[in-house]
């Protein structure tokens, strides 16, 4: 769930020197509950990750784009197990249709799109992905308007037709 956000807020606690009660009182949580966010068992939400941050003096973009790497990651990984026919190059947004083929999702392709420009560090968010080619062209599709986006499209969709059924 949220491993590596859990042993940055404790390796965070440690420099600090502060004890795992102590902070749990200054965030206002139990001492078991932090327990399971720095064991990774929980994630914490937003309101929670802020008195973390202000605790320990850390920056918040820091503990959030920790958060969202391990969510995008998760999304990525149930994809690819709902989705084993479909190799690791190959992956792109889909969506199931009525006759249970694969098609391009324009929703989920805009609302990656959105997370990513959203995100203060598109680089890190893209480097999750394996294939050279694609991470380049996530990192690029950040940056893009929605135009060159459908300038994008309909070259690919002229080099990939049957990708592109609609």
């Amino acid at each position: 769930m949220g491993i590596a956000l859990g042993h940055h807020i404790k390796t965070l606690r440690k420099e600090a020197k502060l004890s795992a009660l102590k902070l749990s009182k200054d965030v206002g949580i139990s001492k078991s509950y932090l327990d399971y966010i720095e064991s990774g068992a929980r994630e914490p939400q937003v309101d929670i990750l802020v008195k973390i941050a202000a605790a320990l003096k850390t920056p918040l973009a820091a503990l959030l784009d920790i958060q969202k790497r391990e969510q995008l990651e998760a999304a990525i990984n149930k994809w690819r197990a709902e989705n084993t026919e479909i190799s690791d190059s190959d992956l792109r947004a889909v969506a199931r249709t009525a006759d249970g083929g694969l098609a391009i999702d324009e929703k989920a392709l805009a609302m990656a799109q959105e997370a990513f420009r959203d995100s203060n560090n598109t680089t890190k968010l893209a480097e999750f992905i394996e294939n050279e080619h694609l991470r380049a062209i996530v990192k690029a599709g950040a940056e893009l308007t929605n135009e060159d986006l459908e300038k994008l499209r309909n070259v690919m969709e002229s080099l990939y037709p049957d990708e592109f059924q609609k």
